[in-house]
Parts: structure tokens; sequence; C-alpha cells
């Protein structure tokens, strides 16, 4: 072994945990007698055959001098300075221990609900006294180990330079007796009835213990520092009265009632320019549950989020500059993030993989809208996508960036720089009290308020002919708006906002997304709509020929119709079938989009009720061509 690997730490960690003052109290130990047989590692074997093979004297079993078997005496210790392996002296005698590592315990064996996928929960403290939990896949301790040590070294597991270190770390590791079982789940979150978090800490009463298993490297960011009072104190009560605060607040305590309703993902898209306050809305949310370094960008790849989203099931996710996401990914990335399907994959032998599943509410901010960066590269979002991601106005009009109430600052700058430096001071510690609080709730009675709750803002603020689009973003900001309202009302007053509070901010922020919508009708009908019109504004002249001649008229090139004229002026747009599909419904199916303009009265059927008309045109005869009322197209309010 290179003793300068990263994943080992210099001789200090040896001498700090020097083997001499070694306390013999708390001690566990491993016997190589069943460690030779059962393990699993080439590496690990040879290691412990080797142990053996001294303790024998080269190959001869000797006694001990009170005639126990000297093989039986290699062991491994625990203790609170360490873990120390134990071998025997060419005499047979008991060496001194040998320092590998600090302080690691074997918790307990892990396995899922098929007892499949066996793994190791392994507990230690860093040097800066910060608890440590992975639950790790027994499938890493076999073949090349060397990114299982480097995550223990990455958490702050202190070792030797020894060459040994890494054999001996990993046979304690897999020999290591403990009786104690846990169950292993594939993704944090929501099971039965307990909420798991992805650092292995877990909510709710069960027969047996839950963790999350994986290889190593999360960064997960769930922690606390300050107490529930300072975070009331320094963030949540600067969010009053402050809408955009306040959604994005109480979308961080709405996660996990995601799981009640059985709807999939979705999300918020805080909408500004630079410097309006809309990151400093996410850092307030991302104190809910940890520091700021809990949110993300969206600066991936989608095999990068989709290990996001995992990580994130049932729970919210963070997702700052949208912009830096390339924008002929960014459509099927919100589509990916709020679907909760992952792409299907095939494992080493071919055989298909289970493809990953999560539930997330998202919470994002850029510059631009959705449909906006996608337009960059001439993509068009269709409404399924600005449906998953909800485009909410940052910036107040008539206030100070993303705030209404600047609270005890002079400036919006000001309070944003005031709740930047409280969200980095004190953060978490509503979280566990929430998931607490929730995993002791009946759930079909909470099923059944947070439908109530659902309806009665349904009722209250959305028009009673808004589209099937507009409810069901509705729906996503009533949730929003009820588990702001219930984190306030739990027994712990975690938000410390009076009720109503944030309804009303919750309630502010869907106006705003409504009004910057253009209304509650469909996205899609408005978009058809807005093509056909700007059709006809660019090309009219163009590429429509006249049906009667006209002075000074311009020749026709890439014809796509014709005009047709009264006394006053045109009253038809005749377009040829081709150009109808290609063109004006481009991105849309023609029949639907057929249908759509003619009960709107923009298309005049034919006799028959069938949205095209037989027409007689010199030089071709008669052909079926779509009829537009010209009129209807330019008139406002479509």
């Amino acid at each position: 072994m290179n003793p300068d690997d990263p994943f080992i730490q210099s001789e200090g960690a040896a001498r700090r945990h020097g083997s001499g003052a070694l306390c013999m109290s708390n001690v566990t130990s491993v016997d190589f007698n069943d460690a030779a047989k059962d393990a699993g590692s080439g590496a690990v074997r040879s290691e412990i055959q080797t142990a053996l093979r001294k303790g024998r004297g080269g190959g001869k079993r000797k006694s001990a001098p009170n005639g126990g078997d000297t093989a039986a005496r290699v062991h491994y210790q625990l203790n609170e300075t360490g873990v120390h392996y134990v071998g025997v002296t060419e005499d047979g005698e008991q060496a001194e221990p040998v320092f590998i590592c600090s302080p690691l315990k074997v918790e307990a064996k892990t396995r899922n609900s098929q007892s499949e996928e066996w793994g190791r929960l392994l507990t230690w403290t860093d040097a800066d006294g910060h608890p440590h939990q992975w639950a790790a896949p027994a499938e890493m301790l076999v073949g090349d180990p060397r990114d299982f040590v480097r995550q223990l070294a990455a958490g702050g597991v202190e070792m030797a330079s020894h060459r040994n270190t890494m054999q001996r770390l990993l046979a304690y590791i897999m020999q290591e007796r403990v009786d104690e079982r846990a169950r292993n789940v594939g993704v944090p979150g929501w099971h039965d009835g307990r909420y798991v978090l992805p650092n292995g800490q877990s909510f709710g009463d069960g027969q047996e213990r839950l963790v999350y298993q994986h290889s190593g490297g999360l960064q997960h960011h769930y922690a606390a520092v300050g107490s529930l009072d300072d975070w009331r104190r320094e963030v949540g009560r600067r969010c009053q009265d402050n809408s955009r605060l306040l959604l994005a607040v109480s979308a961080m305590f709405a996660g996990p009632l995601m799981h009640f309703t059985g709807a999939t993902g979705g999300g918020f898209h805080l909408v500004g320019g630079s410097s309006s306050g809309k990151s400093t809305a996410l850092r307030v949310a991302a104190s809910v549950v940890g520091p700021p370094e809990y949110g993300r960008e969206w600066r991936s790849t989608a095999n990068g989020l989709e290990g996001v989203a995992v990580l994130h099931n049932d729970a919210t996710l963070i997702l700052d500059e949208l912009a830096q996401i390339d924008p002929k990914q960014a459509g099927d990335a919100a589509y990916l993030l709020a679907n909760g399907n992952g792409k299907s994959r095939a494992n080493r032998s071919g055989e298909a993989r289970a493809a990953a599943r999560w539930r997330v509410l998202i919470l994002s901010a850029g510059e631009v809208g959705l449909a906006q960066h996608m337009a960059e590269v001439g993509k068009q979002a269709r409404a399924g996508q600005a449906v998953r991601l909800a485009d909410v106005p940052a910036e107040i009009e008539g206030g100070h960036g993303v705030f209404e109430r600047l609270h005890d600052a002079a400036d919006g700058a000001g309070l944003s720089a005031l709740l930047k430096d409280a969200a980095a001071r004190t953060y978490g510690a509503p979280w566990p009290l929430w998931m607490s609080y929730l995993t002791q709730q009946d759930s079909p009675t909470l099923t059944a308020k947070l439908r109530q709750a659902t309806d009665r803002f349904l009722a209250d603020f959305v028009p009673d002919d808004a589209s099937g689009e507009v409810r069901r973003v509705a729906e996503r900001f009533a949730i929003v708006a009820f588990a702001g309202e219930l984190a306030s009302a739990s027994p712990h007053r975690l938000t410390g906002w009076p009720k109503g509070e944030a309804t009303r901010g919750v309630a502010a922020c869907f106006q705003a997304w409504l009004q910057r919508r253009g209304g509650s009708g469909s996205a899609d009908t408005d978009a058809l709509f807005s093509r056909v019109r700007a059709f006809f504004e660019a090309h009219g002249d163009s590429r429509l020929e006249p049906m009667r001649l006209i002075d000074g008229a311009l020749p026709v090139r890439d014809r796509a119709g014709f005009r047709r004229f009264d006394e006053v002026g045109i009253t038809e747009y005749l377009v040829l079938q081709e150009a109808f599909i290609r063109e004006l419904c481009t991105g849309f199916d023609a029949r639907s989009a057929a249908r759509t303009l003619a009960e709107a009265g923009w298309l005049k059927r034919s006799a028959d009720g069938r949205p095209s008309q037989a027409v007689r045109i010199s030089g071709l005869g008669t052909v079926r061509l779509y009829v537009f009322d010209s009129r209807k197209v330019h008139e406002s309010g479509l």
C-alpha cells in the first residue's frame, strides 16, 4: 500500500492513538478462526492467512504457555482510542496492539426487506466531534475496496500509514460479530409510516431500525446549528409580510406532504433580475433543513439530476441559476424531475436494472423563465412543462425586489444581507421537530385535512372557468399554503407566524403567477392562437396570394394560401392544407388545433361541419382549404 495514497492518513494518527496507552475497557474483538474461512475479499483473506501463519510459527501451530491456540489470539480491539490489530509474536506471545484507525463501530448488519443487498452500519465521530453514520453496501468490501476506504477517510476516520492498514480495516468490518440488524431502503423518504433521511437518521416508530444504504459520497447537508428560538427570531419573523419568502419557507415544509397527495412532483421557479433577492429566498428556505449548501444548482447533466432527485425523495429540492443548464435539456430536465422516473439502464451482465423513482417538490430561481430559456435555442415550451415548473415573478411591484416589508433593514439589499447572515448562523432546527410531528399523525386524517384545505384554496383563489392546467398548479400552491399553516400551528409553533400568514403569502404568489401567465385559460391553446396570429402578421402579404387582381401587388413566392376581399378589405385567409399542418400547427396536433380554432370562431367550418372547405381556385381547380376569419384573427383579447 502506498503511504501517500490520499485515503491513508499520516503516521501522526498512529502516534496520537498510540498503543502504549491502550485502554482495554470496552474492547471488542474479531477472531481470525472464522475470518479465514468467511472473508469475501482476496486481499483480506491473504492478510488473515498471513496472520495465521505468523501465529503458527510459519505453518506449525504453536501452543501458548497456558496451552491455548495462538491463532485464536489474533484479533482486533475497539476502544476509545481507536481500532487496533492484535497479532502474535514468533514465540507465540501476544504482540503489542497496532493502531489501524480512529474509533469506528459496526453497529448492525443491514439488508433489505427481501434479505438481500447486505451491508454494514458504521458509526464514528470526526476530529471536530461531529457524529457520522454510514450504511455501507457489503459489495464495496470485496474486489477493489479503495473507494470504500476513501469514503471513510473523507468522513473523518483517521488511519495509520502501515501497508496492511486497508486489509486489516476491511477484515475488522467484515468479521466484527454483531447481532443487531437494520433494514436498508433504496431511497430516503417515507417507508411504512416512517421517514428516513439520507444521513441514516429516521423518524417514527417501528419494530426494526431503518437506514438509507448507499455507496458514499453523498452531500445531503442535513444539519442543525442553533435553537428553534434562534431560527424563528433571526429568520422566521423576517419572512412575515414577504410573500416570496413565505412561499419559499412553506415549500420546504410541503416536500414531505407530497407523499399524501398521490400527485407527481413539480415546483416553483422564481424569475427575476440580478440582485433582486431570489437567491436569498432560496437560502432562507434551505435554513429550514440545513446550511446554505443544502441548495444545489441547475448546472448538471440529466444523469446527475437523477441522483440529486433520489437524494431528495419526499422532500424539497432547491435549484438555483436555471440559465446554467443547457437550454436544449432544460425542458426535459423539468419533465424528469417532476415526473419522478429515471432512465432504464442495464447492469454489467446486460440485465435491466430497476429505474430510479422519486417524488420531489422543486424550488428554483433564475433570471429567465423556462420557456424563455428554451426559446434561446428555438425550442417551444409546452403546457406540461409550464405546469410542472410554475414561473413566479420574484420582484414585487412597488416593493424592494423580493421583499414587501423591510422589517429592521434600511433597504432591500440590507434585508438580504441580514437574512443571508442569519441563514448561515442558525439553521436546521425546525426540520427534526417537523418530521417528528408528521410521523406522529394519523395518515388518513392528515390526508383528509390536506384535501379540505386544497378545496378551500381553489374555491377562494381560482377562477371558476380556469383550465385544468391552472387548477393543477393551484393545487400545488394550496399544498404549500397548508404546509406553512400546519407548521405554524404545530405544538412547537415552528415558524412563529400568525394564523393565515402562510396562506396570504402563497395566494399572492399564485395571483402573480396567474397574471404573468396571461390568464386562466389553457396554455397550449393560447400558444396556438399566438402562433397562428404571428404567421398571418408576418406573411399575410408575402405568402398569401390575392384572389382578385390588386394593382401594385408583389408576386407571391412559397405560396401558403390566398386572401379573399370584400368592399372593405381582407375578410378571409385561405390556407393550403400542407401549410396549415407544417407551419401554422408546428408543435401541435393538426386535428386538435383545427377543432380548437373552429370552436373559437377563427376557422369557418364547411356546411358539413368539417374544419376545412372545398374552394374552387383558378389554375388549381377545387381544393380543400382552411378558411380563417381575418377579423377574428387580429382582434384583441385572445
